[in-house]
């Protein structure tokens, strides 16, 4: 059965999506650029930015190509980045990769990652592109792996951080200053205070309740009980001395990765690739392949909470009661209390909670994806999220969350449980796109 689309996700046009780039409002819209390669089903060709603009997270224009990789400092790939506001000009940072050839490993060799930057005064056309920081200007610890450019201000000055490999394989994350988003220089690392890996991806600064966060996504970690069952991780640590302490997962699904922040209007919003680099996953796919997940509005108390942001709750209609089972069309929202231990099934998708430990199974679903679970935990409350073949769990009001894909050729979700003893559900309206 092809793959529908989706309602109210963002979704490519046509090939393949993966990290979300260069999230900003800027001239009254928010904007998504996001990993493109209309070309192939898997990245694969040349990558380039794609671009969505809304006003109200509801009704999206479908922009043209944003950045393409037409220069000889990123002729195999526009890769990730993000963006920044000066003088009422947008300014996109992001990662040009070079690829030469030959019997070269790509790691300490045969590759090149530069520091590229455009420049738009209306947030839709892009000039003015420049290389400005290549693998020559980075320490010489650092592997040919040193990218995804993440820009923001700090006591006054422009600061701009890097995720790398170094030739010790471990990660860490590079920061340079400026005063004029021109000229670069060399501050500090962000350094692990425990092992994470060879190399961190996607990294990003954030202050939250006056704390400062570094969210990334480590590569590499190796399995602690349930923990980092996955390729790769998604996660953040704190800030303190320099030093990166007290690493936590931001969400315990198959399918989260790269996850970008962005503050407006008295919020900080976080959206994340809904898929995983080098998995072993089966994906339906036949027109596009790969999306991202909602928008979710996030604070600190404790840890990381991660909530729908409010206009994504507005798409909800047809609020229902269920005291027993029932059947719902895949665009749906459902929410229900728990004071004890339950079990879920939604077609071919189960979510047992026994002694303090959630499990999410999708073993059923003919993807190859098996469980992922939290624990210990303490279960108050649970709203879940289906769009297809998108599944975003939250649990106890965004405490933890659990996203991922799932694949059955039903058209209705048949939700059947065991000592849960009400249901509110809701239908999910879907995005209007231009």
């Amino acid at each position: 059965m092809a793959q529908k689309n989706l309602n109210y996700h963002v979704m490519p046009r046509r090939g393949w999506l993966n990290d979300p780039n260069g999230l900003v409002y800027f001239k009254g819209n928010y904007h998504i650029f996001y990993q493109a390669d209309e070309n192939s089903m898997d990245g694969s060709v040349n990558k380039a930015w794609g671009h969505y603009a809304t006003k109200d997270f509801q009704t999206y224009t479908r922009h043209a190509t944003a950045v393409s990789p037409d220069s000889k400092y990123d002729k195999n790939g526009a890769y990730s980045g993000s963006a920044i506001i000066r003088d009422d000009i947008l300014y996109v940072f992001y990662t040009g990769n070079v690829k030469y050839e030959g019997p070269y490993d790509f790691i300490h060799e045969g590759r090149e990652h530069n520091v590229m930057r455009v420049e738009s005064r209306d947030g839709i056309t892009f000039e003015h592109k420049k290389c400005l920081l290549r693998n020559s200007d980075f320490p010489k610890d650092c592997t040919r792996h040193v990218r995804d450019p993440k820009l923001f201000m700090k006591d006054g000055r422009y600061h701009l951080i890097l995720g790398a490999r170094l030739k010790n394989d471990t990660g860490c994350v590079l920061e340079y200053v400026s005063d004029d988003l021109e000229s670069w220089k060399y501050a500090h690392r962000y350094v692990p205070a425990k092992d994470t890996g060879f190399m961190i991806e996607c990294p990003d600064y954030l202050q939250l309740q006056g704390e400062a966060f570094l969210l990334c996504s480590p590569q590499g970690l190796k399995k602690q009980g349930y923990e980092f069952h996955n390729v790769y991780d998604c996660g953040y640590y704190k800030i303190s001395n320099r030093q990166l302490i007290d690493y936590q997962t931001l969400d315990y699904g198959f399918d989260f990765y790269a996850a970008q922040t962005f503050y407006n209007a008295d919020r900080n919003i976080l959206i994340a690739w809904i898929g995983m680099p080098d998995n072993a996953y089966i994906d339906r796919y036949e027109a596009w392949n790969q999306t991202l997940t909602m928008p979710r509005s996030i604070f600190f108390d404790k840890r990381i909470i991660q909530k729908p942001i409010q206009e994504i709750l507005d798409l909800r209609t047809d609020r229902k009661l269920y005291t027993n089972d029932f059947v719902i069309g895949k665009s749906c929202n459902i929410e229900w209390d728990a004071d004890s231990d339950f079990s879920l099934q939604m077609n071919a998708i189960r979510c047992v909670y026994r002694n303090h430990k959630f499990t999410l199974d999708l073993s059923a679903c003919s993807c190859n994806r098996q469980e992922r679970c939290i624990t210990p935990i303490e279960i108050r409350h649970v709203s879940v999220f289906i769009d297809e073949s998108v599944l975003e769990i939250f649990i106890n009001e965004g405490e933890y969350t659990m996203t991922s894909r799932f694949y059955d050729d039903e058209h209705s979700l048949h939700v059947t449980s065991e000592n849960i003893k009400r249901f509110v559900t809701y239908n999910m309206r879907g995005f209007n796109i231009l």
